[in-house]
């Protein structure tokens, strides 16, 4: 997995004709003062106090100032990986409650039919119900037109690309 990282920028020395900054590595643990530092270093030599964010990299697509939010999004991005925090910032935004992401994440699968069928798969082995033979009653079942009635009310999901997408339940 690549570390996120973020391209702090000096804003008076930019504003004087120069490029001046820093990368940041969101290295896995990295706390809001760890990343302060690496921004007062840059700004300690500076005319001014002001930085802005010029860059990123391997971030989800996450756009913010908040050095909290950052250090967040980087560690869900360590534990899930960036496809799948992608995926839950894309449909639920910048502001999305990072905090339930756990709440909203269920995981990798092969495709949303393969996703219905562990999942229902699983329901069923949890209530120990033996009505049906799985082995045979998978040549029956449908599970394309379960996963398109499922994915459009109760889950939406992210392709990350062949045969991996990344499963949320709805908000």
């Amino acid at each position: 997995m690549t570390t996120p990282r973020v391209y702090f920028a000096d804003l008076a020395a930019y504003n004087n004709g120069r490029l001046r900054g820093v990368w940041v590595d969101f290295f896995e643990g990295i706390q809001p003062d760890d990343v302060q530092v690496a921004i007062d270093y840059l700004l300690h030599k500076s005319s001014g106090d002001e930085w802005r964010i010029d860059d990123s990299e391997n971030f989800a697509g996450f756009n913010s100032w908040s050095l909290d939010k950052l250090c967040e999004v980087a560690a869900l991005i360590h534990e899930h990986g960036e496809e799948a925090v992608k995926g839950y910032l894309a449909h639920l935004g910048d502001d999305a409650n990072l905090d339930e992401f756990s709440d909203y994440y269920i995981g990798c699968f092969k495709s949303e039919a393969a996703f219905c069928e562990e999942h229902l798969q699983i329901a069923e082995a949890a209530e120990n119900i033996q009505v049906f033979d799985w082995a045979t009653l998978d040549q029956y079942i449908n599970w394309e037109a379960i996963a398109n009635d499922a994915f459009i009310n109760s889950y939406y999901s992210h392709d990350e690309g062949h045969e991996q997408i990344h499963v949320y339940v709805r908000s």
